[in-house]
């Protein structure tokens, strides 16, 4: 008699990369059961509903037909399910989407919501009894043979790596995780499609929504006309008004032409990026990125990977934004969860506090996954003396120096 097959739960949104991955455990013997995770509502009514409903569009992770997605996982002979999450979306991610573009403060909405979806799959996993959950992302894993420690690395194909958003999860839940594309690269996902000779949508990146542009236009209906708080938009180094605007929720930290910062200024300023939200009096504070670097950013909230060494600092690689490039710093391991990174030359911009960060072993290749966090302040320090917090400039720094070498008599 042979060996009952071990059962996976594989979550789904029925474009490829979930779809060939759910293939290719089916082909390795496992036993496979779809779940899409649903974060939005899909009914279609003829009247007008009193309550508001988040639009599949403003949604991380939109689902686009739950019957389309259905009728591919029969046509592979895989049982399918759909869990609903609106709920916990709703107060984790779009609420939070809201709360932090009133409060101008960033947040990577795509992090939060990977994290929902993967305690969903865990939870439905125990109910059906899976060993197992797996998902169709592309990233590796790697398990101590001595310690049972498992550790995340980065996918060898760098253009499609999510292991960003996969490095909050634990040393337990990365051991009971399956990736069936880990090693492969997006090309050889799309040959194994081909031959599938099933319908399915085309895999796309899914940036982080908070940052998307006119954000503020599709969200403005779920804020209260009280809360809307107009203002000015004004050039920091010399605190001149550019425009005024019709919300602070239109901006957020970071913010510039690329996601929609749009002031219409006339004069030589070719890009300016939000450095600073005043929620109170409306005044979004924008600068030219020339006149802004760091040589530290501080860690908050960290979790650390196998092979992490919590004694002495370490030579790392940082990313700040999935698919962002790697710099290259020293990790100095803090307390509390804390750790801060510096940087041997100044780097230009800034990097908004709540940012994510992901620090990792190597620039290139096959990387692990060292430690994560959410950025707490970025700065630069000056003759050793005194942090200036971003957004800084050099004159502010000449000022502040000679102000350090009168109060020491010189």
């Amino acid at each position: 008699m042979s060996a009952k097959a071990e059962k996976v739960l594989i979550g789904v949104t029925g474009r490829m990369d979930s779809a060939v991955a759910a293939y290719l455990l089916k082909k390795q013997g496992f036993e496979v059961h779809a779940v899409a995770v649903l974060f939005h509502d899909q009914t279609v009514t003829d009247t007008e509903e009193e309550t508001l409903r988040i639009d599949k569009d403003i949604v991380q992770y939109g689902l686009s037909d739950l019957a389309k997605i259905k009728k591919l996982f029969d046509s592979l002979e895989i049982p399918f399910y759909a869990v609903n999450a609106q709920d916990q979306y709703y107060a984790l991610v779009h609420d939070q989407i809201v709360a932090h573009r009133l409060m101008g403060k960033f947040f990577n909405a795509k992090v939060v919501a990977t994290n929902i979806l993967f305690e969903i799959l865990f939870q439905k996993a125990e109910v059906i009894k899976a060993t197992s959950v797996s998902t169709g992302h592309y990233a590796k894993l790697q398990k101590n043979q001595k310690t049972g420690e498992s550790s995340l690395f980065s996918s060898p194909d760098l253009d499609s790596d999510q292991s960003f958003l996969l490095a909050g999860l634990t040393s337990d839940q990365l051991g009971k995780l399956v990736l069936p594309l880990s090693d492969m690269r997006k090309a050889e996902s799309m040959k194994i499609a081909k031959i599938m000779t099933v319908e399915m949508e085309e895999s796309f990146k899914h940036l982080n929504i908070f940052e998307k542009t006119n954000l503020g236009e599709e969200i403005e209906p779920f804020i209260p006309s009280s809360m809307i708080i107009e203002g000015e938009v004004n050039l920091r180094h010399d605190d001149s008004i550019i425009i005024e605007h019709k919300g602070v929720h239109h901006f957020f930290l970071g913010q510039g032409a690329d996601n929609g910062l749009d002031l219409k200024r006339t004069g030589n300023v070719s890009e300016l990026i939000v450095v600073e939200i005043n929620p109170k009096t409306g005044t979004v504070y924008v600068e030219e990125p020339k006149r802004l670097y760091f040589t530290h950013v501080g860690l908050t909230s960290c979790s650390f990977g196998g092979g992490s060494n919590s004694t002495f600092p370490i030579d790392v690689h940082v990313q700040f934004k999935e698919f962002g490039e790697r710099y290259v710093a020293k990790l100095y391991y803090k307390n509390n969860q804390t750790c801060v990174l510096e940087f041997s030359t100044q780097q230009a911009g800034m990097i908004p506090t709540g940012t994510s960060a992901v620090v990792y072993s190597k620039a290139a290749g096959i990387s692990r996954v060292l430690a994560s966090g959410k950025v707490q302040d970025c700065f630069h320090m000056i003759k050793g003396h005194a942090r200036r917090f971003a957004p800084n400039n050099h004159e502010d720094d000449e000022e502040i120096e000679q102000s350090l070498k009168n109060q020491m008599g010189f």
